[in-house]
């Protein structure tokens, strides 16, 4: 055989390792989608170690909005991970509650029932004097509707320790960021 022949053996070879997802125990593959707003950015730096041996897609942008994760999570749905894990509505108008209902419908119907959907509580100070415990409410209704759907209870973790909170009351510190990522990656093993 010659070199170029070897050489292209070779790069063959470790692009399908690459490929193959790792299984867990059970034989479930360790995949995931990590997609989200300003808090996913945050966290994206820490996930990874906190799940070796996961291949982790991360899509992530500052100011995002809820309506933007259908259509996204439509768009992958033939090639979707096995775990979503989902941080979107702080950035949206808190007194649409019946639109972002919707939207986690959506995603949570186009995830199907053989994935796992992990969305984040909102932790924000209210908007025009509206708060987003009405989002918060639509996430904790999702999971009892949805056999598929977890709530990540950012909202409790901030109650417990404020101090791993910028003064926006909003993003968290480094140490909050750690903290979130160790927490989600518990909830994602547990799917």
């Amino acid at each position: 055989m010659g070199r170029l022949t070897v050489l292209a053996l070779t790069a063959a070879a470790l692009s399908l390792v690459v490929a193959l997802p790792t299984r867990a125990a059970s034989g479930t593959p360790r995949t995931m989608l990590h997609y989200g707003d300003s808090l996913t950015v945050g966290t994206a730096a820490y996930l990874p170690s906190c799940l070796p041996g996961w291949s982790i897609t991360q899509s992530a942008s500052i100011s995002r909005h809820a309506d933007e994760g259908p259509g996204a999570v439509r768009l992958l749905s033939s090639s979707l991970p096995r775990v979503l894990v989902i941080s979107l509505g702080a950035n949206d108008d808190p007194g649409a509650v019946a639109a972002f209902a919707t939207d986690v419908r959506r995603i949570s119907t186009t995830a199907g029932r053989g994935r796992c959907v992990i969305w984040s509580t909102v932790v924000r100070p209210p908007s025009n004097g509206v708060s987003y415990e009405g989002y918060n409410r639509i996430l904790r209704r999702a999971a009892l509707t949805f056999e598929n759907f977890r709530v990540f209870e950012l909202q409790a973790l901030a109650k417990r320790r404020p101090q791993w909170f910028g003064s926006d009351g909003v993003h968290p510190t480094a140490e909050g960021y750690r903290t979130r990522a160790a927490a989600l990656a518990r909830l994602v093993k547990s799917c």
